[in-house]
């Protein structure tokens, strides 16, 4: 009798892992990719690292990488990365996750004693 609400509390709490996993690897794909765009100063090589990122880092956890960055000005970086989760259920609509970090380009500044 409490067999199939044992199966649905499990399926769901799975589900919530593949999704919260999910999560993290695009927020470290997204962290990184304005990383490397802040340094290079390249929206550019930063979309190709987060997609590289994501690729490597999220295997079998997410689909669908989506990674955009744009310069907003001068001098600061927004960088937002966006997937599916993996589904437990084929018949359940795909969990998309996204993240974004904003930060400034990195500048060297020569010290004037």
């Amino acid at each position: 009798m409490y067999m199939p609400l044992l199966m649905i509390a499990i399926i769901l709490t799975v589900q919530a892992a593949f999704v919260y996993l999910g999560n993290q690897v695009v927020s470290a794909a997204a962290r990184e990719a304005s990383r490397t765009a802040r340094i290079t100063a390249d929206p550019g090589a930063g979309e190709v690292r987060g997609r590289a990122y994501a690729d490597n880092l999220g295997r079998g956890m997410i689909s669908g990488v989506d990674v955009s960055v744009t310069a907003l000005g001068e001098d600061q970086m927004r960088t937002v990365v966006s997937a599916d989760a993996v589904r437990l259920l084929p018949f359940f609509g795909a969990v998309r996750v996204t993240e974004e970090v904003q930060g400034p380009v990195e500048r060297f500044v020569e010290d004037v004693p």
